[in-house]
């Protein structure tokens, strides 16, 4: 999430992130996301463009704004270093 943390600052776009152990999500939002009701305001059609972008570029993430990103230990560094990239021209595009 540091990784589109970034990518999202660069692009100069409003991102929240989070993470719990494997599991992470991100709001397009100003504001802090702390529940059901506060994830409802992001910004649903932003996640959508970046969601169809990311899949063209091969990364498959969650299709729902409400659900969260694993990581496995599958993932390589390469594989999550090839995420970031992706979602840093994603952000650059939006």
């Amino acid at each position: 999430m540091d990784g589109f943390q970034t990518a999202a600052d660069e692009a100069g776009i409003s991102l929240q992130t989070g993470s719990a152990g494997s599991m992470a999500g991100f709001f397009f939002t100003d504001r802090e996301v702390y529940n059901f009701d506060d994830a409802k305001t992001c910004d649903l059609d932003r996640f959508a463009k970046f969601y169809r972008i990311m899949l063209s570029k091969g990364v498959y993430l969650a299709p729902s704004q409400f659900e969260a990103c694993f990581v496995s230990t599958a993932h390589t560094d390469d594989d999550i270093d090839e995420t970031i990239e992706a979602a840093r021209q994603a952000m650059l595009e939006l």
